[in-house]
């Protein structure tokens, strides 16, 4: 199974749509909710996330080494189990 990791903002339409898309399909993901971390956690996270996307966009969805907003189709591609 592939690691995935899911950077998203609770507030996000686009997230709870990669969020019910990786439920829906049984993926196992770790899920960061940004904002509902504490100030230097948040902080720390957010460094980490800039190292994955400099833009900083949410949601950003990590596959191995693969970096993906929200894009189904690629999602998809990256997890062939589906």
């Amino acid at each position: 199974m592939k690691k995935v990791t899911l950077y998203s903002l609770s507030t996000c339409p686009a997230c709870k749509r990669v969020k019910e898309f990786l439920d829906g399909n049984s993926i196992p993901y770790t899920l960061i909710e940004v904002d509902k971390l504490e100030g230097g956690e948040q902080w720390v996270v957010s460094r980490e996330l800039a190292k994955h996307n400099p833009q900083g966009t949410y949601p950003t969805t990590i596959i191995e080494d693969a970096v993906i907003g929200y894009d189904v189709d690629e999602l998809k591609s990256r997890l062939t189990d589906i």
